[in-house]
């Protein structure tokens, strides 16, 4: 096995180390730049600063790719209680919500899964149902526990005409998330997220009413189907085997509501800080091309992953590895974990690595699909996430993600450090590596897979099922 000097190790550390480069640019995007939400002006603004950044730290063609796809635009929402009692609560309309108003009987659908819709069957027509936006804690990964889109695909099966969110972390704090339909369209019903504080005042008064309660919901907001936005690449050319690709980035868009800082912009900022130190290193350090990808327009739908992966169809049979960041970053660091997507045989690689370079990375193999990792994992591509639980792993869900609370001063320098030596010690190791295992999967196995997980559901609906050579 062919692997890396520890020189270069030491290089990368010491360059991380003594530099607060990485929580500057941090601010900048999120302080000054802002939210980035996706097809917004300050989306373009950061992927113009971004694509100067990766420029500055040397990488070579550099690029603005573009993305097109539709985009939303928030309106006002309501949320009332009309019967038995009168009474208003805070909300905001969930991304894609499309414009419109419905009164109905509410229903608590508890935790919005799979199995509670179908336990209360038809009692859900017709009615607007409220559920927990996340019931996982931020530490735990799991494929029996539904995102919310797929929580509101049960509901609208079950013929819900609206639907609530309720965020499961107290601080009346409005959740959101994006909830486009497939092919990026406004979605089938009118959706609004609310605080924990607002949900539990509706839930115990529904409670205590002798008859049905009734509520309405309302919400404004545009949708523009011709837009663009950017993906940022750029690349390190690899010295041996420059023909072959190892990719690394995260999404640099945001939710509108806050300055996202955690939910990616520390992700984006540790592909940055990797980009910087690997692109220092002397040439014949770096074995296949290091690609860095920035994504746009993963909160409303990976569409910048989507696109990419279509864009560059062509790379798949030379493309060796993809490293997803969203999620890396967050915290006071130490706690980097590594999530590989439905490939045990990359385990025991990726133990030795963390054995052999003296950093501790819990490794655990899910294959999930709600990330920017997903549209390389069902082309065959060896896919992983990166990230590294922060202050509010004790929190449910995202914690301060897609919640006004995902700001600046939730991130540390030395946590995004840590996440960023990690990063680029994984490049280096898996770009030099001539027997890395990672290997393009067949469209047998992955379809196989696929379907034994129950996501290929989601990419039938998205029209994506295609892409593994499924049929219907």
């Amino acid at each position: 096995m062919s692997l890396p000097d520890a020189q270069y190790h030491r290089q990368i550390i010491g360059d991380i180390w003594t530099t607060d480069e990485p929580l500057r640019n941090l601010e900048e995007l999120c302080d000054v730049i802002g939210s980035r939400w996706a097809g917004s002006d300050s989306e373009h603004q950061a992927g113009e600063y971004l694509k100067d950044k990766l420029e500055s730290y040397g990488l070579q063609n550099v690029r603005l790719e573009p993305v097109p796809f539709g985009a939303w635009t928030r309106g006002h929402a309501t949320l009332e209680l009309t019967d038995p009692v009168a009474q208003a609560f805070s909300c905001i309309a969930l991304p894609y919500s499309p414009a419109g108003e419905v009164e109905a009987e509410l229903l608590d659908v508890g935790n919005g899964e799979r199995e509670d819709i179908e336990r209360l069957g038809d009692a859900v027509r017709g009615k607007v149902v409220i559920a927990a936006a996340e019931t996982n804690t931020a530490n735990t990964k799991s494929t029996k526990l539904a995102h919310r889109t797929d929580k509101l695909r049960f509901a609208v099966d079950a013929g819900a005409t609206g639907m609530i969110f309720v965020n499961q972390n107290p601080g009346l704090l409005h959740i959101t998330g994006g909830i486009a339909a497939p092919g990026g369209g406004p979605a089938p019903i009118v959706t609004v997220g609310t605080s924990w504080e607002h949900g539990q005042t509706i839930l115990r008064l529904a409670k205590r009413a002798e008859g049905p309660v009734r509520v309405k919901l309302s919400t404004g907001g545009t949708f523009a189907p011709d837009n663009v936005s950017y993906n940022v690449v750029g690349e390190i050319p690899g010295s041996r085997h420059p023909e072959e690709l190892v990719l690394a980035g995260g999404h640099y868009d945001g939710h509108d509501i806050s300055q996202a800082a955690l939910d990616d912009g520390a992700g984006t900022i540790v592909s940055l800080e990797a980009a910087r130190v690997l692109a220092a290193l002397p040439p014949e350090a770096i074995g296949r091309t290091i690609r860095i990808v920035l994504f746009c327009g993963e909160e409303v739908g990976l569409f910048g992953s989507w696109a990419y992966t279509a864009d560059h169809a062509d790379e798949v049979e030379r493309t060796r590895f993809m490293l997803n960041l969203d999620g890396a970053g967050r915290g006071k660091g130490g706690s980097e974990a590594v999530n590989i997507s439905g490939r045990p045989e990359l385990v025991p690689w990726f133990e030795e690595l963390a054995e052999r370079t003296h950093y501790a990375l819990r490794i655990t193999d899910i294959l999930t699909p709600h990330s920017d990792h997903f549209p390389y994992a069902i082309r065959g591509i060896p896919t992983a996430t990166l990230n590294s639980p922060d202050d509010s792993a004790t929190l449910v869900g995202r914690g301060w993600g897609h919640t006004e609370a995902d700001t600046v001063d939730k991130a540390t320098l030395r946590g995004l450090q840590m996440s960023a030596m990690a990063t680029a010690r994984v490049l280096l190791e898996i770009a030099g590596d001539v027997e890395f295992p990672g290997e393009i999967k067949s469209r047998e196995d992955l379809q196989e897979q696929l379907t034994e997980l129950e996501l290929d559901i989601a990419l039938k609906r998205g029209n994506r099922w295609e892409l593994v050579g499924g049929t219907a």
